[in-house]
């Protein structure tokens, strides 16, 4: 009937019906047909109101019970579709001044005679006769006047009419405790339980206990139930500390023998309907104190929750996994059913007309081998749309699919949720790749490729589940906006990434220029240097020897003709030799305003890449000034001028337009002079020919003397090559500064990279206060996040001998190159500056030294690979690229790399179950290899209660004793047979007693190995 297991559902303890005498609307009476009517109305009250459990406690009697009985076996009557218990409200003899009241409870099944027998069993105080309408008139009759004034009768109307005397003994009998508690214990086959008021009207806690100890102590011995309204004394019953009672629990639970107690909350209500005022209906909590209990609505769910109070009541307007579940609907699977297609003419039945209603917590799906188990698993995972496709054991090729999809494409699943649209396909298709996956499923496959292709180095999936975890756990206020784990790592550290990047810039470009120097100083170069000058100063000789002849200015008279032309020459010759003058000084202007341009837009990159630090930097310390309620204009602010760089810029383009407009006008001066030379000439004689012909050759020669001498910044030329030579011999002083200046960007590097480090520690602080929360994690598996700058030899290694060989020194074979470089590693705890700085000169010591053997020339260049250059070896190094902020995780004092695939799984799970904040719902496939039995009941059961709190958990088990031990909520035994269908059935999977539940050995079908409810096994 209760497919679904234990589900929060209210429970209302206390009602009344209209034979109680003091209901306040009509009361039974003669007319019988009168008296259908109204039980009919308490049926439809019952079925209407919002608790599917009730108990009824009329006082005295149980005549409301019996009526209402008789009348449910009737044709006629309407159908009761809530549970009802029996149960009677007495008054106990105390030793205190108010009445107290007392209740006991019965199960829904218990004969008659039994009700009949306890209310004989029950000796009314002072007359000292069971429990019966005739003494409850004879107590009445006994007790003097004063007491029966107190309650509003006089001595002479109780003695005269037996009506009036019957109430009046309803009002002032008791009950003798020690009769009660003697009366429950008789009632057979324990279907009755003691139910006494605490702290709600004439309860138990106006008793004195310091006084009346050893009769509190036995009636909470002999009470498994007690009425109250008060969150901490419905937590000091179930034996949990709160801030309210931390002062007295240990003292309550003490006097409980240190028993749990499950603690209620009723309507008492004394009419079918209340006003919302003073009259109280069915369901009508006061103070909305309601009642829950995680059970079946029958005695054997009342039975379990007697057993785990704590677990499975709850005090207040809806438990908080209701609460989670009303406010996530859409992450909580309702039901799963598969059918054949529409038209499908497959003879085999296989899964058709499943429909399995699953739990909101933790369901269990127990059977043999080959029950189908799996089946189910991959398609609730199929249907939820997971990507772990390729780690189904049933649905894939050689199993339920076959070469051709069948029979598989001859089902339909569908899986329905709380909230939202169902999902329905083939159990053919595959759940496209981006869609989102609607549940976390983990197959054994899977399982067994996290935990154990990881320790092969296959794959580093198992950390990134891990990441998925830790980014879970951040607080959305420093996440950025960031969606894993890795986006965060980008967005929080880019300034870090910033900086560091920028410090490596410069050294690269630090690098190159130690290389040039390098190079400079190979003594090839300087010898080669030396040979060109010499040659350079050859050719500058042989060009003073062929100077032009001089020749003399004619003195010859000349035509007007050609003195004009004469007159002319001499003109453009001087134009010329100004021009020339002229468009030099262009060139050099034009080159220096280049330059300034050039200068001006670095200027403004590197202030606009400032500015982006800047903005960066308010970023990110938002948080903490919106914390400390400041404002960062308050603190900082940074005002660029970018107008005057942007004028600057368009004066200086505006300047090189104009200048590059004056070169072009000189040019076009300059040809058309030389144009106009030619016809001039040819008016003169041959005296004036021939020394203009001198003039234009001595212009000429002049010409080539200049390039051959050049200047200090013209490489090719005598005095470029002369003042590089000079350059040569300054350079051992300047590549020592160059080097320091190197050690130095090391030494920033590293500290930027500390810095980064320590931030991203900060990203563990809520997991690891998760994980301290928790002493089992704590205790026992020693949890423990690091952050640390990690680098390996071998990936150092791996990257230095992909650019150098590995030939000479030291350096000579892999496990040689590889031991040096290892040496040296360990010599560093790269807890410091110092460390980073001395392990790259040990690292450029040994290279220059594998490299010096080749001759003397400075540097590594000897060593490279072809087409390899040594700046990205000084890069690399210096730069430390090997070095990187890395989290690594301590379990059981064991870095994770170490991890057994065992100790990988357990770890795995406990991420899954306790740390992981995803809300979707977990399937999990038992591995039996990594996750053996043992290990679930010793570590994971703990772990398994305190998720499914917040999420929903199938867990798939050949192990039915392990359902039982990890207290699932719904146990699901399913066989899928080809030939005769589906067979489902349900257990909720509870403990009673010690034992397993009746109906779950039923589904076990005889298996002798059971766990008592501490989880210890016992045959």
């Amino acid at each position: 009937m209760y497919s679904r297991g234990s589900e929060w559902r209210e429970w209302d303890l206390h009602i009344h019906s209209p034979a109680s005498f003091e209901w306040s609307g009509e009361k039974f009476a003669g007319d019988a047909v009168r008296n259908d009517q109204l039980l009919d109305e308490m049926i439809n009250a019952l079925n209407g109101a919002s608790p599917a459990a009730y108990c009824l406690m009329d006082y005295w009697h149980f005549d409301g019970w019996f009526a209402l009985k008789k009348r449910r076996s009737e044709e006629t009557a309407p159908k009761l579709k809530k549970t009802l218990f029996p149960g009677i409200e007495l008054r106990l003899v105390s030793p205190m001044k108010a009445r107290l009241n007392a209740h006991v409870m019965f199960s829904d099944d218990i004969p008659d005679q039994h009700l009949r027998d306890f209310l004989s069993h029950l000796k009314v105080e002072l007359v000292n006769r069971p429990l019966s309408s005739n003494a409850l008139i004879e107590v009445a009759r006994f007790v003097g006047k004063d007491k029966l004034a107190v309650h509003g009768f006089t001595k002479e109307e109780v003695d005269a009419d037996d009506e009036v005397a019957y109430l009046a003994g309803c009002k002032v009998a008791e009950i003798n405790t020690d009769s009660y508690k003697e009366a429950i214990r008789k009632v057979p086959d324990g279907r009755a339980i003691g139910f006494m008021p605490f702290s709600t009207n004439d309860g138990l806690q106006e008793v004195d206990w310091s006084t009346h100890y050893a009769y509190t102590l036995g009636l909470f011995e002999s009470s498994p139930i007690f009425e109250t309204r008060d969150p901490n004394l419905w937590a000091a019953f179930c034996g949990i500390e709160t801030p309210g009672n931390a002062k007295w629990v240990c003292n309550f639970q003490a006097a409980l023998r240190d028993l749990p107690r499950l603690a209620v909350s009723g309507s008492d209500a004394h009419c079918f309907v209340g006003n919302g005022k003073d009259k109280r209906g069915y369901g009508d909590y006061p103070s909305g104190k309601r009642t829950w209990i995680k059970a079946d609505p029958t005695w054997k769910g009342l039975l379990q929750a007697l057993k785990e109070p704590a677990k499975r009541s709850f005090l207040g307007a809806r438990p908080p996994k209701l609460e989670r579940i009303n406010e996530n609907k859409t992450f909580y699977i309702d039901r799963i059913s598969i059918k054949k297609v529409d038209g499908s003419m497959l003879a085999d039945k296989w899964l058709h007309e499943v429909e399995i209603p699953l739990n909101p917590d933790l369901v269990a799906v127990i059977g043999n081998k080959g029950s189908g188990k799996s089946a189910l698993a991959d398609i609730l995972a199929l249907l939820g749309n997971s990507q772990q496709g390729a780690h189904f054991s049933f649905l894939k090729k050689e199993r339920f699919r076959g070469k051709n999809g069948e029979p598989a494409r001859q089902f339909l699943g569908k899986l329905t949720w709380l909230a939202g649209d169902p999902r329905e396909m083939s159990l053919a298709e595959d759940p496209a790749h981006d869609r989102v996956e609607l549940v976390r499923y983990i197959p054994q496959g899977r399982f067994e490729a996290l935990c154990n292709e990881h320790v092969s180095g296959k794959t580093e999936v198992f950390e990134k589940e891990l990441r998925a975890v830790i980014f879970s756990h951040v607080p959305k206020d420093v996440r950025l906006d960031a969606l894993d784990f890795d986006q965060l790592i980008s967005a929080q550290e880019a300034t870090f990434r910033a900086r560091t990047e920028g410090l490596r810039s410069r050294l690269r470009t630090l690098s190159q220029q130690l290389v040039a120097d390098e190079d400079q100083l190979n003594p090839g170069v300087r010898a080669n240097l030396v040979e060109q000058i010499a040659l350079k100063e050859r050719q500058r000789a042989e060009h003073l020897a062929i100077k032009p002849q001089a020749e003399p200015a004619p003195t010859d008279r000349l035509t007007t003709e050609q003195y004009q032309a004469s007159g002319r020459l001499a003109e453009i010759s001087a134009e010329l030799e100004k021009l020339s003058v002229g468009a030099k000084a262009l060139t050099d202007t034009r080159q220096g305003v280049g330059r300034k341009a050039r200068t001006v837009r670095s200027i403004r990159d590197r202030i606009a890449f400032f500015q982006r630090q800047y903005d960066a930097f308010t970023v990110e310390i938002a948080a903490d000034l919106e914390l400390a309620e400041l404002k960062v204009d308050d603190i900082i602010s940074m005002t660029i001028k970018d107008a005057v760089l942007t004028q600057s810029v368009e004066k200086l383009v505006a300047e090189e337009a104009e200048i590059d407009l004056k070169m072009a006008t000189l040019a076009g001066v300059r040809d058309g002079l030389i144009a106009e030379q030619a016809p001039l000439v040819e008016k003169l004689n041959e005296p004036q020919k021939k020394y203009q012909t001198y003039v234009q050759a001595l212009q000429i020669w002049q010409t080539a003397l200049d390039v051959i001498d050049g200047s200090d910044t013209d490489p090719e030329s005598l005095k470029g090559l002369q003042r590089r030579l000079t350059q040569i011999d300054e350079l051992p002083a300047l590549l020592k500064k160059r080097r320091e200046e190197r050690q130095g960007i090391t030494s920033d590097i590293f500290s930027v990279l500390e810095e980064q480090r320590v931030a991203r520690e900060a990203f563990f602080v809520p997991l690891q206060s998760l994980i301290q929360s928790n002493a089992l994690i704590r205790d026992d598996y020693k949890l423990q996040f690091q952050a640390r700058l990690l680098g390996s030899p071998e990936s150092i290694a791996t990257n230095l001998f992909s650019d150098i060989k590995q030939i000479r020194g030291e350096l000579r074979g892999d496990e040689e190159s590889l031991n040096a470089i290892r040496i040296r590693f360990d010599k560093y705890a790269f807890n410091q500056p110092s460390d980073a700085v001395g392990f790259a000169n040990d690292i450029d010591s040994l290279l220059t030294a594998s490299a010096g053997e080749v001759g003397n020339a400075p540097g590594i260049r000897s060593l490279m690979r072809k087409d390899r250059e040594p700046a990205s070896v000084y890069s690399y190094v210096f730069g430390l690229e090997y070095l990187e902020p890395k989290y690594t995780l301590m379990f059981q004092d064991t870095p994770i790399e170490q991890l057994s695939p065992g100790q990988r799984g357990a770890l795995l799970l406990i991420f899954y179950l306790l740390v992981d904040k995803g809300r979707n719902p977990i399937v999990l496939d038992q591995p039996e290899e990594n996750l053996d039995n043992e290990t679930v009941v010793s570590l994971l059961v703990p772990v398994l209660n305190e998720a499914k709190r917040s999420r929903q958990i199938i867990m798939v088990t050949h192990n039915p004793n392990l359902a039982v031990v990890c207290d699932a909520e719904q146990i699901i035994h399913a066989t899928f047979d080809r030939k005769s269908g589906p067979s489902i059935s349900y257990n909720a999977g509870s403990i009673e007693d010690g034992t397993i539940n009746k109906a779950v050995v039923d589904i076990l079908e005889g298996t002798k190995i059971a766990f008592n409810n501490r989880g210890q096994k016992y045959h």
